[in-house]
């Protein structure tokens, strides 16, 4: 009687890559996500000309309207993660992240047309479908090129891409917005995208998981089919990842810092026009600062930390992200009650130091404790429940709140950002008596 023999690992499309190909792999989903969050913070850089009456240009939309539309992007990636990043776990990533990049860049370019609510509130969900393919896929992929000691910082180094494309987002659609018009902005984000779907299609697709079976002194083929086995549905793979003590806590605190960082970043440019009574462009370019200059700092210095302090702490990755969230909580409450342009500027910044110590860790936290099987999954149930319970509800509350309170925008991020804060370092705390444990055991 004949037994089938899985299939082996290259016919799956995935080779064990060289360092050069890890690299290239490593620009190119750095591209990729510098793309990623240029288009998503676009939006909120020239959301006030777009809020303009009709014969001013715009779409007439009140603050409960413009964060709906920034929900709508953000509910759909929830919601789109999860499945996505199932898929991830069993195809080919690579191939994933082209699709997924190509279609939201479409999308973008779309968003320029558009004229009204409706259409907008369209068009931006369908971007949430195509971002959510790459955020599962993206991490993994970087797991399976480069080793557990180098992890942290490979991660650290890629979520600066966020900041930096959040940046880019914020000064380049505040200027283009100036210029040309709310229209060419959508445009000008977009279309790049294009490209680096191209980019991404022709790379590599890595070995999953043998980084983890080499160090763990276990053969790769094997290992694979073993890990393969075992939670493929979607049941199985929530019920062994809810298992894990520390899983829990991370769901906890990337919803509660998802709330806080995404909803003021998408507000953040609207708070300086309205309070400083700045132009989009001045604005936007403030506001990519402040998270260029901090939020680069803080990513790339907290993952160094990270990785120092994991060296030393089997929970030391965590406690860096708990310090950050814990400092950056009473500084983020102060400098609302700030009016001096220069020392609001100066202390968003120093805010800004501090709660990017928790991208990396965090991140990397989260694939240290689960199965390279599972990781994706691990990352698309994560972001489902820190998007719409976090950024994705926060846009639309703080839009809500500020209707409520005669459009004053500041008390809105004012009651909600430092409290969503100082929860996320709670609940990081609370996880600190449980990382070294599940990272040993990694079920």
């Amino acid at each position: 009687m004949q037994t089938t023999t899985p299939l082996p690992l290259k016919s799956r499309g995935s080779v064990k890559i060289s360092r050069t190909q890890a690299r290239l792999i490593f620009i190119a989903l750095l591209f990729i996500n510098i793309l990623n969050y240029a288009d998503r913070y676009v939006l909120p850089a020239i959301l006030r000309k777009i809020q303009a009456a009709p014969h001013f240009g715009g779409l007439g939309l009140t603050d409960f309207q413009a964060g709906l539309i920034g929900s709508s992007f953000l509910l759909v990636y929830a919601f789109a993660t999860l499945p996505l990043g199932m898929w991830a776990d069993r195809g080919v990533r690579k191939n994933i992240v082209a699709l997924c990049v190509g279609v939201w860049s479409i999308a973008t370019v779309l968003a320029g047309l558009t004229i009204n609510f409706l259409q907008l509130f369209v068009v931006r969900s369908i971007l949430g479908i195509g971002e959510a393919g790459y955020a599962p896929a993206a991490p993994s992929l970087l797991a399976d090129c480069f080793s557990k000691d180098r992890r942290g910082r490979v991660l650290s180094y890629w979520s600066a891409g966020s900041l930096i494309g959040s940046a880019i987002g914020f000064a380049l659609g505040g200027f283009i917005a100036d210029t040309l018009g709310w229209r060419w902005a959508f445009f000008v984000v977009g279309i790049p995208g294009l490209l680096a779907a191209l980019l991404i299609w022709r790379l590599t697709e890595p070995t999953r998981g043998a980084f983890d079976r080499e160090e763990d002194g276990k053969d790769t083929q094997d290992t694979l089919h073993e890990y393969m086995s075992t939670g493929q549905d979607l049941i199985s793979s929530l019920t062994q990842l809810l298992r894990i003590p520390t899983y829990r806590v991370l769901l906890a605190a990337f919803t509660f810092s998802f709330f806080a960082i995404g909803g003021t970043s998408f507000w953040l440019p609207s708070y300086f026009i309205d309070t400083f009574h700045l132009s989009l462009g001045k604005a936007g370019l403030i506001s990519g600062l402040v998270l260029v200059g901090g939020g680069l700092t803080g990513t790339i210095l907290g993952g160094v930390l990270a990785d120092y302090a994991q060296r030393r702490l089997p929970e030391g990755r965590l406690l860096v992200a708990t310090l950050g969230f814990f400092v950056g909580t009473p500084l983020a409450l102060i400098a609302f009650f700030l009016h001096h342009l220069g020392l609001v500027l100066a202390m968003f910044t120093i805010v800004a130091i501090f709660l990017s110590f928790c991208i990396g860790p965090l991140n990397a936290v989260l694939q240290d404790i689960t199965r390279p099987d599972l990781r994706a999954t691990a990352v698309g149930f994560s972001l489902l429940c820190a998007h719409i319970l976090g950024d994705a509800s926060a846009s639309s509350i703080i839009g809500l709140l500020a209707d409520l309170h005669h459009h004053r925008l500041g008390f809105a991020l004012l009651v909600t950002g430092p409290t969503a804060l100082l929860l996320a370092g709670t609940v990081c705390l609370i996880g600190l008596r449980t990382v070294a444990h599940d990272m040993k055991i990694k079920r």
